[in-house]
């Protein structure tokens, strides 16, 4: 009975949440933001009509060209990730920024039986990325050409992806100099939510903010750097994503209520989807909702339930967690998660972590 008052009720609340939020923005907030290319395509009106207004980014071409790499410069090394795209490779890449140089790269391939719409897809791909210079979003640094199928080829992040990260720390000892602290965790929030607001202010919307999606440069926390990818680095598809009414996968424990109703991305679900990643992170790597299948996941989140504050995790970042899961219209903007969080870092003392439980 519970489950169908909410079928019944919810899409209605969303609707008219969505209609005062847009109203409240002129308009602006759902239509001029701008979805960055990820592996599913998620049928929704509102998310089609905002390709639209991608020359708001005042974007030139002539300025930003993709740098063309002959598939004679690189050299293939190990497997570094999968998806259903096809691999991706550790490699290397000769001559790029000046002659007689090898730099180390990461290499994005299609399956060979791959299809001309998904060689469109990751062009695509690598179109929106050529846009961004960012710290904390991925780089990439040039495409081949050369033969059937095109690579993506970006900046290699030796760590690797930041949900498995967080796992691997969870074997570390207290006194081991790689183990994580209160502040590393405050940091690896802090790196997010900067990329966030750099793509918030390009009214770019991500659409899948996860740890999965975002790519740790080193384990020396001196020089470790958290940066967001969703490029299929190293994906276990199959485990986070679900499949809706024979719609295409979608990360549905990560989905803002809207989203899972309506289909509706905008920068307030982004908002959403980033509370989810640092509870991730406050959990050392663990999968929200891990006790309920997916259609429960649904279910629970329409109902209003909400995931519970985890070991780590200081109570002010909790409540900062609670933000990103209000209302759409209520929810605040990435700028003030980040100032947030700057503040909380500062203001509380670096402490150990209490031990998880290895998974």
């Amino acid at each position: 009975m519970l489950g169908f008052i909410v079928i019944i009720i919810c899409p209605c609340y969303f609707y008219c949440s969505i209609y005062r939020q847009r109203k409240s923005n002129n308009d602006l907030t759902t239509m001029t933001d701008i979805e960055l290319g990820i592996p599913h395509e998620v049928r929704c009106e509102y998310t089609q009509l905002n390709t639209i207004y991608s020359p708001m980014l005042h974007y030139n071409p002539d300025e930003c060209a993709i740098t063309k790499i002959a598939r004679k410069q690189i050299i293939f090394g190990k497997i570094i990730g999968s998806g259903v795209f096809g691999m991706v490779y550790q490699g290397n890449v000769k001559n790029l920024e000046s002659s007689g140089t090898e730099i180390s790269v990461a290499i994005k391939t299609l399956r060979k039986d791959a299809s001309s719409h998904e060689k469109k897809k990751l062009l695509k791909e690598a179109e929106l990325m050529n846009r961004f210079r960012h710290k904390h979003i991925l780089r990439l640094l040039g495409v081949c050409l050369d033969g059937i199928y095109p690579f993506l080829v970006l900046e290699l992040m030796e760590t690797g992806d930041l949900s498995r990260y967080l796992r691997d720390c969870r074997n570390l000892e207290a006194s081991d100099s790689h183990a994580l602290r209160l502040q590393d965790l405050f940091a690896m929030c802090e790196d997010v939510a900067r990329g966030c607001c750099y793509l918030e202010e390009l009214r770019f919307v991500h659409r899948d903010l996860a740890c999965r999606n975002c790519l740790v440069s080193s384990r020396n926390r001196e020089n470790r750097i958290v940066k967001i990818g969703d490029f299929g680095l190293a994906r276990n598809i199959y485990h986070d994503y679900y499949r809706m009414r024979g719609e295409d996968l979608l990360p549905v424990r990560w989905m803002a209520p809207e989203s899972l109703m309506i289909r509706i991305f905008t920068s307030q679900s982004d908002v959403w989807s980033f509370g989810v990643l640092m509870w991730e992170i406050t959990s050392l790597g663990e999968q929200p909702y891990v006790d309920k299948t997916n259609a429960e996941v649904i279910i629970y989140v329409l109902a209003g339930d909400r995931l519970p504050m985890p070991l780590n995790c200081p109570s002010a970042l909790y409540q900062l967690m609670l933000r990103c899961w209000t209302a759409a219209d209520a929810r605040p903007n990435f700028e003030f998660f980040l100032k947030n969080i700057i503040t909380l870092r500062k203001n509380i003392e670096d402490a150990l972590l209490s031990p998880v439980d290895i998974l």
